[in-house]
C-alpha cells in the first residue's frame, strides 16, 4: 500500500511540476517575475518527486519559509484550475474539463499536504532553530545503547 502511495504523489507531483514549468513559459512576455516564480516552484516540486522517489531531501530544513511560499503556490495553481474548470464546464463539456477538475482537487491535496509534512518535521525536531542547520551526531553511549556495542565512526 505504501508503494502505492508513493507512486500516486510522485505522479501527482510530475504532473504539478510540468504544469508550474508550463505557466512559467507562457507567461514569462507578461510578467517576468511571476514566470521565476513559477519556475521555483516547478524546482519545489522536482524535489518533491526526488523526495519520494529517494527518500532524501535536496531543500535543508531552513529554506522552510520558501518551500511554504511555494506550496501554497501550487495550492492556489490547483484552485484556480478547478474554478476555470468549473467555470467553462458549462460552456464546453469535453474530456479535458472533467479530466481537470479531480486533478485540481488531487494538487491542492498534494500542496496542503506537503505543508503538513514540514510542519510535522518541524515539531518533530523540536521547533525550527538554527541548529537544525547542522547534523546531530550521538555521543558514544547512546550509539552503543542503541545498536548493543560500540561502533566506531570514521
Amino acid at each position: 500500500m505504501r508503494s502505492i502511495y508513493r507512486i500516486f504523489r510522485i505522479t501527482i507531483n510530475s504532473f504539478a511540476m510540468v504544469l508550474m514549468l508550463l505557466v512559467a513559459f507562457f507567461i514569462w512576455g507578461y510578467s517576468p517575475l511571476y514566470s521565476v516564480l513559477f519556475f521555483l516552484s516547478a524546482l519545489d516540486q522536482f524535489e518533491d518527486v526526488y523526495y519520494y522517489v529517494y527518500r532524501k531531501r535536496l531543500v535543508p530544513l531552513w529554506m522552510l519559509p520558501f518551500d511554504v511560499m511555494f506550496e501554497v503556490m501550487l495550492a492556489g495553481i490547483g484552485i484556480a484550475i478547478f474554478v476555470f474548470s468549473l467555470l467553462y464546464y458549462a460552456y464546453f463539456q469535453t474530456w479535458f474539463f472533467r479530466v481537470m477538475i479531480p486533478l485540481s482537487l488531487l494538487i491542492v491535496y498534494s500542496a496542503i499536504e506537503d505543508i503538513v509534512v514540514w510542519v510535522r518535521t518541524i515539531r518533530a525536531e523540536g521547533g525550527f532553530t538554527p541548529s537544525m542547520v547542522s547534523h546531530y551526531v550521538c555521543p558514544k553511549e547512546e550509539v552503543c545503547v542503541q545498536e548493543g556495542r560500540f561502533v566506531r565512526r570514521k
